[in-house]
């Protein structure tokens, strides 16, 4: 069995890596035979692919999953529970294999001396910067169910707010997937039987016509193969989304399309505002908080004036005047609460109120957005179509045309 472990020098350097072996004794043996003491000694997690109990394709730990654990964490604690014992009882209760294992490996590392934040932090995979931030704040607050309270319901709103934005794209992608599969219907049955009308009666096609039937010829060739071009193009597709060049790529055209360009940046404000406010009421530094922040946006536009801003900040320059370069991403309205809340004092609790504010903001922007593409959806698939059913009628006319 394969063990991830962390080994301590004389001179305190941390020394990482993974090794085989029977037990957990036998990689403690092998870190003692490299003068190194054992502090982290755990099996390595590997993400599911394929179980004969369970299909699990790319388990991973989601949002969801986030919540209900810092709640349960949070009970735990408030009951005076310690940290070890709670995760016990959370592993016992964990559903998912994956989330149970990394739990386990975490309540190991507590027994060899780390605090909970280091436990999370051997998995950036699956907690993001500003969760492990959030519970490394808790825990040298010593207040640590309340900030653990705190950080889920940060949580459970970013949760409903992504909920939000899926939700306004559904009925878009129900109305495209309904004219793709009108289009493959139209290639692969109505097609073949007016092609071959149309070589009995020896009509010349149009070019137009001739692409349509070399589409569908390529349609009907084979089944599989058609699966498998289609599964290859969204696997790339969701591969290069994930590159950096991706993601910059995808912001780029987000903010060159109006009504999107709108929505996109009222939801990285909320989650800018929201996540910078919560980092500041936990006691971090503002400019570890306005890092973790940046991170925690996901546009690569946003993180970039961000981490801009925390070094003019480092340079002396108040916060309200760096945003205020930025007038593009960020607001005037922003900039003023900003100001005040630097005059004031009060910055977090103004930068949480400026994010419950613009969520019903992005609730108007998604509607906008939603009653804008239905129909643009529906006129650009019905012009598809109306060029396949044109592609079939134009011969038809001109063979008519004939014995008129």
């Amino acid at each position: 069995m394969r063990y991830i472990f962390e080994g301590s020098t004389k001179k305190g350097e941390i020394v990482r890596g993974e090794f085989d072996a029977d037990s957990e004794a036998g990689v403690v043996e092998y870190l003692s035979k490299r003068k190194l003491i054992p502090v982290l000694v755990a099996p390595k997690v590997s993400p599911q692919i394929f179980s004969f109990s369970k299909v699990a394709l790319f388990e991973t730990v989601t949002t969801l999953d986030q919540i209900i654990l810092v709640r349960n964490l949070g009970a735990a604690v408030k009951v005076g529970i310690n940290i070890k014992e709670a995760l016990e009882i959370i592993v016992e209760d964990a559903q998912k294999p994956i989330l149970k294992n990394i739990l386990h490996q975490i309540k190991l590392s507590i027994e060899n001396g780390q605090p909970l934040w280091k436990g999370f932090n051997s998995f950036p995979e699956h907690f993001p910067p500003f969760f492990i931030g959030m519970i490394k704040a808790a825990e040298a607050s010593g207040e640590l169910d309340k900030k653990l309270e705190e950080l889920a319901q940060y949580l459970t709103r970013e949760h409903n707010l992504a909920k939000k934005v899926k939700g306004a794209f559904i009925y878009p992608l129900i109305l495209l997937g309904a004219s793709f599969g009108v289009i493959v219907f139209l290639l692969n049955f109505v097609i073949p039987k007016i092609e071959t009308t149309f070589r009995r009666t020896q009509v010349k096609l149009p070019a137009f016509t001739q692409v349509i039937l070399q589409l569908s010829h390529a349609i009907r060739y084979s089944f599989v193969l058609d699966v498998f071009v289609l599964l290859v193009l969204i696997a790339a597709f969701l591969w290069f989304r994930r590159t950096e060049t991706g993601r910059r790529l995808s912001v780029l055209i987000m903010f060159r399309v109006p009504i999107v360009k709108d929505v996109v940046k009222k939801v990285a404000l909320v989650r800018f505002t929201r996540a910078l406010g919560s980092l500041l009421d936990s006691g971090i530094s503002f400019a570890e908080s306005l890092r973790l922040s940046a991170e925690s946006i996901g546009n690569e536009h946003y993180k970039t004036a961000i981490n801009k801003t925390a070094l003019e900040i480092n340079k002396g320059i108040p916060f309200s005047r760096s945003l205020s370069a930025y007038p593009e991403l960020f607001p005037k309205f922003l900039v003023s609460f900003v100001t005040v809340g630097e005059k004031t004092g009060n910055l977090s609790p103004i930068l949480k109120n400026f994010a419950d504010f613009y969520d019903d903001e992005v609730d108007y922007a998604l509607k906008n957005l939603t009653t804008i593409l239905e129909p643009v959806l529906l006129l650009v698939m019905g012009l598809v179509i109306a060029f396949i059913v044109l592609s079939i009628l134009m011969p038809i006319y001109q063979f008519v045309g004939k014995f008129v």
